[in-house]
C-alpha cells in the first residue's frame, strides 16, 4: 500500500480505525501498537493543532471499544472506564484536529454497497471504511480484512499501517 505524505501547506484528512486507536494509546489498553511509527506520528500530529492532518474517528471506533473492553470484571471494568474516559476519549474529544464522525445517510449508503463474499467485512468495518469512501480519504489500519478490500476495490486513496 502507498504511504500518505502530507503536502506542505495542506490539511488532509485521515480516517483512524479501532486497531489504529488502541495502537495509539496503546498503554491505556496495556497491549503493544499494530501499526507503524509512521501511522503513531500521524495521528499524533493531529492532537497538535498546528499540524496538517485532520483525523477522523467513525463513532462506531468507540462502540467496538465498548464491547470489546468494557465487560468482565465489575471493578476492573470501572478502573479501565475512568482511565479509557480521561486518557483517550477526553483528549480525542478536546483534539483541536480529530472529530468523532457520526454515522449519517451517505455513511450508510456506501455501507451497504461494500460487499465482497470473498471478503466478509464485519459491520463495524464497513461502516469505517464507508466513512473513508465517503471522505475520500486514507484510512489507518491495520486489520488485514480491510486492506485486502481495498487493494482489491480500491474504495478510498490508500491504507496506512
Amino acid at each position: 500500500m502507498s504511504i500518505y505524505t502530507p503536502s506542505p501547506g495542506s490539511r488532509r484528512r485521515l480516517v483512524a480505525d479501532t486497531t489504529a486507536l488502541i495502537s495509539y494509546f496503546s498503554s491505556v489498553f496495556n497491549q503493544g501498537s499494530k501499526i507503524s511509527k509512521r501511522a503513531i506520528s500521524l495521528i499524533d500530529s493531529a492532537f497538535r493543532y498546528e499540524d496538517e492532518v485532520i483525523l477522523s474517528i467513525p463513532g462506531v471506533v468507540f462502540v467496538e471499544i465498548f464491547d470489546k473492553w468494557f465487560r468482565g470484571d465489575k471493578s476492573q471494568d470501572e478502573e479501565f472506564r475512568a482511565k479509557f474516559k480521561f486518557e483517550v476519549f477526553e483528549q480525542v474529544r478536546r483534539a483541536p484536529n480529530i472529530e468523532i464522525r457520526e454515522i449519517d445517510a451517505e455513511v450508510l449508503e456506501k455501507f451497504l454497497s461494500l460487499q465482497d463474499p470473498d471478503i466478509n467485512l464485519e459491520n463495524s468495518d464497513r461502516l469505517i471504511l464507508a466513512s473513508a469512501a465517503v471522505l475520500e480519504s486514507p484510512l489507518i489500519t491495520s486489520d488485514s480484512d480491510l486492506i485486502r478490500y481495498v487493494k482489491k476495490h480500491r474504495v478510498i486513496p490508500s491504507i496506512i499501517s
